[in-house]
């Protein structure tokens, strides 16, 4: 067992649980945006790269109560 990585010491900290959620959204540059306007602070400020062929976006975890990814499949991101 390795508690070495982001998710081990999320375990270790907090015990188990949900470590993240992850939300698919039509538009993350738009959902970015909105977000950042409601005053919630982002990890990311912009998309990028995810598992999944996904662009992909981090809520900061103080601003959602945990850590909530947003997700647009790549196919349907526009630049």
């Amino acid at each position: 067992e390795n508690n070495d990585g982001p998710i081990g010491k999320y375990i270790a900290k907090n015990g188990p649980g949900i470590q993240h959620m992850a939300l698919r959204v039509d538009d993350i540059k738009a959902a970015i945006a909105d977000l950042t306007e409601a005053g919630v602070r982002m990890i990311d400020k912009a998309p990028r790269n995810g598992a999944g062929q996904m662009k992909i976006a981090f809520v900061h975890p103080k601003s959602a109560g945990l850590l909530l990814e947003l997700c647009q499949p790549a196919a349907t991101y526009k630049d």
